[in-house]
């Protein structure tokens, strides 16, 4: 029996909860905020998806506002029991975790003493760690920091402990918040957009940036309803240190060794989440990777138009948000698709379409070329 999804909770820039945020989904694209970014002596303004209903100014305070908030809404869904609580598994995945808070700290120690060691508290640990003492768990924490595909690995390990009868449930956790470190260092790279995400468009011109905070409980369930994580791989491309191989060969094995691991055939699926970063390599890459391995696509669509990249937290945030809107009978559209990518045979889904139960694929793609593919499926156990 695979892992079932028991409860969730989502903060995103469509809303502060997993019901506001889908709900979002059925209408037109946000609109995403302006930051100042300031870069080799200029200052620009670029576009970035902000949490929504979010008023804390100080970095720490904010962070735990929502990270504990959204936990909570996760905790109640799943409705575990005091024992069961304290007894949970924590996995984090995360590109940036607090570096927020220790840029203000650098700042502050900069001001009042004219000098300081940036990053000094910084620890990719530090965060599973607070959290863990403050819900006091008992269980084991995890950290997972290997780019876009953080929180989606995050789930994948902790499902395959719980298959394995290692833990008895995790709380699986993805976190990105906005920070300078991560702003300046796209802006820096040339990835951000000056406008507009448009996923596979042919006016595609760069990434927007989102922030958003994710929680999950997953473990066993005699009920069979609901989703569950059926498969899933996961892979490291060593081709380039920012983009996988444009020829799609590497994205194909990955969704071809997730279906496999499912037991599924690329036929058994019925729509796809693609990762969709609006970069001009990145989409190349998914596009045709999905048309080697695929004789006929399913439906496809992709999320950041709606939150943004979130980065380390795009695998569960997105998850969140794909599996909310099957369970309430719709596939999101991705409008403003305008030119096929790669080749013939490659669309987006633009507007929201009735969908019923099924085997859905969700594909990430990060940085160092780490790729992995999920299949999660609503469909009664045995059933293919």
């Amino acid at each position: 029996m695979s892992s079932v999804f028991l409860g969730a909770g989502l903060h995103t820039a469509l809303g502060a909860d997993v019901d506001s945020c889908v709900a979002a989904l059925r209408g037109p694209l946000p609109q995403a905020s302006t930051v100042s970014c300031k870069f080799a002596g200029a200052a620009d303004e670029i576009p970035y998806f902000l949490l929504a209903n979010v008023s804390a100014d100080d970095p720490r305070s904010r962070m735990d506002d929502i990270l504990f908030g959204v936990i909570e809404q996760a905790l109640q869904a799943a409705n575990l029991s005091a024992s069961q609580r304290g007894d949970l598994a924590l996995f984090l995945g995360s590109s940036s975790f607090d570096i927020a808070s220790e840029e203000r700290r650098y700042r502050q120690a900069f001001s009042d003493h004219n000098t300081a060691i940036p990053l000094a508290q910084a620890g990719m640990g530090n965060l599973a760690e607070h959290v863990r003492s403050r819900l006091g768990i008992r269980g084991e924490d995890y950290t997972f920091n290997t780019a876009c595909t953080s929180s989606a690995n995050a789930l994948w390990y902790a499902s395959k402990l719980i298959d394995a009868k290692v833990i008895e449930h995790a709380l699986i956790v993805g976190v990105e918040f906005i920070n300078d470190t991560t702003t300046y260092g796209f802006q820096g790279l040339q990835l951000l957009s000056p406008t507009a995400m448009r996923p596979f468009d042919e006016r595609r011109n760069g990434l927007v940036l989102g922030e958003s905070c994710s929680a999950m409980v997953i473990g066993k369930s005699e009920k069979g309803e609901g989703f569950r994580l059926r498969g899933g791989a996961n892979l490291c491309d060593t081709y380039s240190m920012s983009t996988t191989r444009e020829d799609g060969s590497v994205v194909s094995e990955v969704i071809s060794q997730a279906m496999s691991n499912a037991g599924l055939t690329p036929g058994d699926i019925h729509a796809i989440k693609c990762h969709g970063t609006a970069t001009w390599s990145g989409d190349a890459a998914e596009a045709e990777g999905l048309l080697k391995t695929f004789e006929q696509l399913p439906p496809c669509t992709t999320l950041k138009p709606f939150i943004g990249h979130t980065l380390g937290a795009c695998g569960l945030a997105e998850l969140i948000l794909f599996c909310g809107a099957i369970e309430r009978g719709f596939l999101p559209g991705t409008p403003g698709f305008v030119a096929e990518e790669a080749r013939s045979g490659f669309t987006l889904n633009q507007h929201p379409r009735r969908i019923e139960p099924g085997n859905f694929m969700l594909n990430y793609f990060g940085f160092g070329g780490n790729s992995t593919s999920l299949v999660v499926s609503n469909l009664p156990e045995g059933v293919a």
